[in-house]
């Protein structure tokens, strides 16, 4: 069992992403509208032909701002979670739940 565990805890990562709060997700939101609108003046003064190429680079560094900030606010501790690593005790002092 604690090896099914560390395993979730070494993977849980993928979902921190759908186990975000409404204040985390708002934050979100307002950052890529702050950098959005901090690179849209910047791409005004870029050739045509370069706005495209520039335009990409900052979605994809938006994104990772965005996935970052969501990361560093979510997280699964909660009690079904933290219950988990006392099962193995548990069932040690006081036996199997037969």
């Amino acid at each position: 069992m604690e090896e099914y565990a560390t395993q979730f805890h070494q993977m849980k990562n993928i979902f921190v992403e759908f186990q975000i709060s409404k204040r985390t997700q708002e934050n979100a939101d307002e950052l890529r509208k702050e950098l959005r609108h901090q690179r849209a003046h910047m791409r005004e003064q870029v050739p045509p032909s370069q706005q495209r190429q520039i335009r990409d680079h900052d979605r994809e560094e938006e994104n990772a701002q965005h996935i970052q900030l969501i990361h560093s606010e979510s997280n699964f501790n909660f009690v079904k979670m933290h219950l988990i690593s006392h099962f193995r005790d548990h069932i040690y002092m006081f036996g199997n739940i037969v």
